[in-house]
């Protein structure tokens, strides 16, 4: 795999947060924060400087061809969540849905039910924080879970999407008369607890979703065969 740029390792979990009001929209900015990781290529560890953006691990590909046999291969990445190890084998080609489930409370759950627990989860911090909890609205609901979908379907990882647009345009095609929009997302992580304590940890996550003036929520959460999970959280005002 010969490319230009940065590769991406979904190392734990990816975030992504976008907030829409009723004229303006305001996009969480990106602050890339190094970090060593441990990295097993062909049954060896290496080190690799890394970077941390919006909860995504990143390497950069000429930092990689050093460690890799002379005239490079194609390879194959899994992200073993049990052991925190990122694998490189250069004997299987690459596969960018290929993921070894973590262990913990979501692999117990049915899809249905970490949505729940999304929602009983962020009520519980709103509440912490002195905010209102929110509502569960069922077209939001639905929203969120099409979107969730729409990741699996089409094997992507944004706010915008090439189905339904933008989150506020999207949201407001589920919802009519909606005023404030907010979009969350996470990918990797199998444990609702894991995703809610990653966006509280992340203060522009946190923000988004502890705002006043959002008071309904919708949730969505797709398990795809390999066992990654695509999370979906659309928050909206009245």
């Amino acid at each position: 795999m010969r490319k230009t740029g940065m590769l991406k390792f979904a190392a734990g979990f990816i975030l992504g947060a976008l907030v829409f009001g009723s004229a303006t929209a305001i996009a969480v900015g990106v602050i890339a924060h190094p970090k060593t990781a441990e990295v097993v290529i062909d049954g060896t560890n290496v080190d690799l400087k890394g970077y941390i953006i919006e909860g995504a691990h990143y390497f950069q590909l000429r930092d990689l061809d050093e460690k890799l046999v002379p005239g490079g291969k194609d390879f194959s990445v899994v992200w073993d969540g049990a052991g925190n190890r990122i694998i490189i084998d250069t004997s299987r080609k690459y596969d960018p849905d290929e993921v070894y489930r973590e262990p913990g409370a979501g692999n117990q759950m049915s899809a249905d039910e970490m949505r729940a627990e999304i929602i009983r989860l962020t009520n519980i911090e709103r509440v912490k924080a002195g905010v209102p909890e929110l509502v569960e609205l069922p077209a939001l609901m639905d929203c969120a879970q099409a979107k969730a979908q729409d990741f699996l379907d089409n094997r992507y990882f944004s706010h915008n999407s090439a189905k339904y647009g933008k989150p506020a345009d999207m949201i407001a095609s589920f919802v009519p008369g909606v005023r404030n929009t907010g979009e969350i997302l996470a990918t990797w992580a199998t444990d609702p607890q894991d995703v809610v304590n990653g966006w509280m940890a992340s203060p522009e996550h946190q923000q988004l979703m502890l705002a006043a003036k959002f008071t309904h929520i919708g949730v969505g959460a797709v398990i795809g065969a390999n066992g990654n999970t695509y999370w979906v959280q659309h928050l909206a005002g009245f």
